[in-house]
């Protein structure tokens, strides 16, 4: 049967969008398939930071400081030129357990050796505007930041890369040539392969993948009439909330990021959930409350706007990402939890070459092995057995 396109990329977020573009690079016909519409989900609901330092320990890390080097090449020669801007952030403690975080934090980028840094480590005099609560500040240096929404609609705005939403996927049906592809509507589309990235959406065609939903609170504010800070501020206890099962602190985990339009970004909560229409007052209050502790000068900006982002998650705090068998017609690339906008650029050039049948990055080959669909694909067999 003639497919219409080699390769349909399900899910118009960052993943996806990035996927597609160097798709498109290598020649290939592809096409962008979304429900809603691009970077309708987590996407354009993110705090936009291309962080290692936020990442868990061991895999991730790894691969987020090779994404972070990718992205400075595509920012100097590709989509993402004038959409990806170097600049510090802070990682702040106000309690003991978070002093034991920023401890585990400095160990993890000495030990990545990369192009993440330590800046300067100390007391709350080393950033003026603190409020008294902190009790330690660490610098780090080589990071940086991108919107979501405008790194996907650079992506997307190569003309090679077809285009179809709102458009809702009902069916996967792969076979030995390629894929039929089942639309609301009664539409099929046939293709050679399919890219998955779909986030909260993946188990409703790939129920084996245990995708979950984390729901945050985010708050924007007017812009600043005094109190400009240069990089995000980071709770301890974000980094514990990251890479272990719970916060470990009394604290939520905060984050108070500038945005380039001169507004901040407060968040945010991790809620087990899945509604993006429900805000909880409460949770809004007690993060502007803590945001307030932190940079007093928020207490002179206006809320104007507060919304619920929901993050793709995953079991064991990893992404999926991986051809679902031997013959690559479906591939991974969903649950980033939040770690979609730093790992796009490196994720999206490998999932790629993953379905064009080119070779991986060689050093990343472990890494990659990692993150493979199939260690959930056999669990499920296993289970049935």
């Amino acid at each position: 049967m003639h497919t219409e396109f080699d390769v349909a990329v399900l899910g118009a977020g960052i993943v996806g969008a990035a996927t597609a573009w160097h798709l498109a690079q290598q020649g290939a016909r592809v096409i962008v398939i979304d429900a809603t519409g691009p970077a309708a989900a987590a996407s354009g609901a993110s705090d936009g930071a291309v962080s290692v330092a936020s990442k868990k320990p061991g895999v991730l890390a790894r691969l987020a400081t090779e994404s972070l080097l990718y992205t400075r090449i595509m920012a100097k020669n590709g989509p993402l030129a004038g959409q990806f801007h170097a600049r510090p952030s802070w990682y702040f403690a106000t309690n003991d357990v978070e002093l034991e975080a920023l401890d585990a934090l400095r160990a993890k980028l000495l030990a990545l050796d990369g192009p993440v840094r330590i800046g300067q480590d100390g007391g709350p005099d080393l950033l003026a505007g603190v409020g008294v609560s902190v009790r330690r500040l660490v610098e780090i240096r080589g990071e940086g930041h991108m919107t979501g929404y405008s790194a996907v609609r650079a992506y997307l705005d190569d003309r090679r890369i077809a285009r179809r939403w709102p458009a809702a996927i009902t069916d996967i049906d792969p076979d030995t040539t390629g894929v039929t592809l089942s639309l609301a509507g009664g539409d099929d589309l046939r293709v050679g392969r399919v890219v998955v990235a779909l986030g909260v959406s993946t188990p409703m065609l790939f129920p084996e993948m245990p995708v979950r939903p984390l729901s945050g609170h985010l708050i924007i504010t007017d812009k600043p009439q005094s109190g400009a800070l240069a990089g995000a501020l980071t709770a301890g206890a974000y980094l514990i909330a990251k890479t272990s099962s719970g916060t470990g602190s009394s604290e939520r985990p905060v984050v108070i990021d500038p945005l380039i339009t001169g507004q901040m970004l407060i968040g945010s909560s991790r809620v087990p959930e899945a509604d993006a229409a429900r805000m909880d007052f409460t949770t809004i209050l007690h993060l502007v409350r803590q945001a307030a502790a932190i940079w007093p000068a928020l207490s002179e900006r206006r809320i104007i706007r507060t919304f619920v982002g929901v993050r793709a998650a995953v079991q064991d705090g990893l992404p999926i990402v991986g051809p679902m068998d031997h013959r690559g017609r479906v591939v991974m690339a969903t649950g980033f939890e939040g770690d979609g906008i730093c790992l796009s650029s490196l994720i999206g050039r490998e999932v790629a070459a993953m379905v064009l049948g080119l070779a991986p990055t060689p050093a990343l080959d472990r890494e990659l092995a990692a993150l493979s669909p199939t260690r959930f694909i056999h669990t499920a067999r296993e289970a049935a057995e």
